[in-house]
């Protein structure tokens, strides 16, 4: 790993951030660079990426579209 990457622990910690796509454009590149050069973390964010679109995966085919859509209203409108 290079000298000036940042540590696995702070991957660790910003991993579902990364995978959400919701780090600023800094931050995730840190991460990218890191999992690219860290044998430890790669398998760990493999894993939990693969989890991440097989739950995704399985919302959408689970969830009938209007129910869904509902339940998103309910969401926006206790949210103002």
């Amino acid at each position: 790993m290079k000298r000036d990457s940042i540590p696995c622990d702070v991957v660790m910690q910003r991993l579902w951030a990364f995978i959400d796509g919701e780090l600023d454009a800094v931050s995730e590149e840190q991460v990218r660079q890191h999992l690219e050069l860290c044998r430890q973390c790669y398998p760990r964010f493999d894993f939990q990426r693969a989890y991440f679109r097989l739950m995704q995966q399985i919302a959408a085919e689970a969830t009938p579209g209007e129910l869904r859509r509902r339940v998103f209203q309910a969401l926006l409108t206790e949210a103002v």
